[in-house]
C-alpha cells in the first residue's frame, strides 16, 4: 500500500470510530426530571341532597336542593397572598366619629397585613383619589403607608363609580393568580351616578374579583350595596355604628388571609320537567343554566345553599332528574389552577303518601322554607323603598301565611313567622310616610319615618343576605 493510499484509510477508520463513539455517548445537553403538574390538594368538596326522595306522582311537587360547600381547615403554614383595594367613601356625610372610625381602622388593618401581601387605597367625594398604590407590603413601606391613610378626610360628594373604578384598576395592576384578590368598599351614602356601576360589576366579575361591601348608618343605597356584594360572590355588612368598622375590617381579613379557594362559581342546570325558583343571587345563562357568584372560601368554612325547585308530574315509579350542580373555583393553596366538582341529584316518584311523607328530610325543608322566606323578605324591602309598599306588603304576607302553614307541622319555624310579622310592621310604617308626603302622586323612593324602624330593616336584610349566600 503507497502512502498516497494510506491516508485516507487512516481517515475512514477515524471516522468510523467516532461516529460509533458518538452513537453510545450520553448526550452534551444534562438531562432534566419531567416537572410535575401541581395537584389538587381537595381542600374544597361539594354535594348536593334533595329535601325529599320521593314525589308524588302524577303532580306538581315543590322541592329544595341544598347544595354544600366545604372547605378543610388551611394545611400547617399554608397561606394564600393577599392582594386588597380598599375603596373608602370619605364624602362630607362621612364627617365626625364615622371618618375617624374609618381612618383608624384602615390603618389597623394595613398593619395586619403580612409582607408580602398587596394593599391599595382609594377613597372617593367628588372624585376618586389613589392614596395607597397597589404596592408590595414591606417593612421600609409601612411607615409610609400608614402617613397616607392617617391623612383622610371628609368632603365632598359620593362619586362611588368613579372610587370603584379605579379600585378595580388598581387592583389589577397587582393582580395575584394564586391569590385572594378583594375589593372593600363601604360607603355610608347614595351615588352620585349609577349608570356606570353595570359595566363595572360585569368588570369586576370577569376579572375574578369579589366585592365586600359594607353600608355604614342608614343613608346608604342598601339595595345597591347589596347587590354589588351579592352580584360579584362577596359579603354584605350592615354597619349600625362607628364601632363597627374596626369589627367587620378584623373579621373580613380573617376570612381573606385563610382562604382556599378564590373565585367560586356555581353552575344549576335542571332536569327535565323542572323548574328552578327564581332567587336573590341566581343569574339566568343563555344555556338555560343559573349561575351563582360565590366568591372565596375560608378554610373550615361550610356554605349551605338552597336552589328552590318545582317537578312536573309524572308517572309512578320513574326516576325525576332535577338538577345537575357543577363547581367551579381556584385552587389558592395548592396552585393547581382551576378545579371542578360535579354532583348530580335525582328522585323517585310514587302514589305511596306514607312513604312520601318518610322520605321528607325535615332539617333540609325546614332550610328550604328559610331561604324562601329569606327572598320574600328582600324582595319585599326592595319595593317598599321604591314606593311600591303595598305590593310588597302583599308579597310578604302570601310568604307568612306559606311559612305559619309550615310551622304547624315544623315547630322551629314559629321564629321565622315572627320574624315576617316584624317585617310587615316595619314596613307599615313606611305606608304612613308615603301617604302623608306622596299622596296621589307616582310610587317614589320612601324611607321608614324613624332612623330604628330603617336600622331594623337593614339589620334584617343583613340575615336575610347572609342566609341566602348559605351562611
Amino acid at each position: 500500500m503507497t502512502p498516497r493510499t494510506r491516508v485516507p484509510w487512516l481517515l475512514l477508520c477515524s471516522t468510523l470510530l467516532a461516529c460509533a463513539h458518538a452513537n453510545h455517548a450520553p448526550p452534551v445537553v444534562a438531562s432534566r426530571a419531567p416537572l410535575a403538574a401541581a395537584s389538587d390538594p381537595h381542600l374544597v368538596e361539594m354535594t348536593a341532597d334533595p329535601t325529599t326522595t320521593l314525589v308524588l306522582a302524577s303532580a306538581t311537587t315543590e322541592l329544595g336542593i341544598r347544595v354544600r360547600i366545604q372547605a378543610s381547615e388551611l394545611p400547617p403554614a399554608r397561606r394564600a397572598a393577599l392582594d386588597l383595594a380598599l375603596v373608602l367613601d370619605t364624602s362630607g356625610s362621612m364627617e365626625g366619629p364615622a371618618i375617624e372610625a374609618l381612618r383608624t381602622s384602615a390603618r389597623k388593618l394595613a398593619e395586619k397585613l403580612r409582607d408580602g401581601d398587596r394593599l391599595s387605597v382609594v377613597v372617593f367625594h367628588s372624585k376618586a383619589e389613589v392614596l395607597v398604590p397597589n404596592v408590595v407590603i414591606r417593612a421600609a413601606n409601612r411607615a409610609a403607608i400608614d402617613h397616607a391613610i392617617a391623612g383622610i378626610h371628609a368632603t365632598g360628594t359620593t362619586d362611588l363609580a368613579g372610587g370603584l373604578a379605579a379600585g378595580l384598576a388598581q387592583l389589577q395592576a397587582g393582580f395575584l393568580p394564586n391569590g385572594i384578590n378583594r375589593i372593600v368598599l363601604l360607603s355610608d351614602g347614595v351615588p352620585n351616578s349609577e349608570a356606570q356601576l353595570p359595566a363595572l360589576v360585569a368588570n369586576v366579575r370577569q376579572a375574578g374579583v369579589s366585592i365586600t361591601s359594607l353600608g355604614f348608618g342608614i343613608d346608604y343605597a342598601t339595595t345597591l350595596m347589596t347587590q354589588l356584594a351579592r352580584d360579584t360572590g362577596g359579603g354584605f355588612h350592615y354597619l349600625a355604628t362607628a364601632d363597627d368598622v374596626g369589627k367587620v375590617f378584623d373579621a373580613e381579613l380573617v376570612k381573606m388571609s385563610t382562604a382556599v379557594a378564590r373565585n367560586l362559581q356555581l353552575a344549576i342546570e335542571p332536569g327535565p320537567g323542572v323548574t328552578i325558583t327564581a332567587m336573590p343571587g341566581l343569574v339566568p345563562g343563555p344555556d338555560g343554566k343559573l349561575y351563582a357568584a360565590i366568591g372565596d372560601l375560608p378554610a373550615g368554612e361550610t356554605r349551605d345553599l338552597m336552589i328552590p325547585i318545582t317537578v312536573a308530574a309524572r308517572g309512578a315509579g320513574s326516576t325525576a332528574e332535577l338538577v345537575q350542580a357543577t363547581l367551579t373555583f381556584d385552587d389558592v393553596i395548592g396552585k393547581s389552577g382551576q378545579r371542578t366538582r360535579d354532583a348530580f341529584v335525582a328522585v323517585k316518584t310514587s302514589k305511596d303518601t306514607a312513604a312520601i311523607k318518610k322520605a321528607v328530610a325535615i332539617d333540609l325543608e325546614v332550610a328550604r322554607i328559610r331561604a324562601t322566606a329569606a327572598a320574600a323578605i328582600l324582595q319585599a324591602i326592595t319595593l317598599a323603598r321604591s314606593g311600591q309598599v303595598r305590593p310588597a306588603r302583599q308579597g310578604l304576607g302570601t310568604a307568612t301565611a306559606a311559612v305559619k302553614a309550615a310551622a304547624a307541622k315544623y315547630p322551629e319555624l314559629a321564629e321565622l313567622v315572627t320574624q315576617l310579622e316584624e317585617v310587615d310592621h316595619e314596613l307599615a310604617q313606611i305606608v304612613a310616610t308615603v301617604q302623608r308626603v306622596v299622596r296621589d302622586q307616582p310610587p317614589q323612593p320612601a324611607m321608614a319615618p324613624m332612623p330604628e324602624t330603617e336600622s331594623a330593616l337593614r339589620t334584617t336584610e343583613d340575615k336575610a343576605s347572609a342566609t341566602l349566600r348559605g351562611e
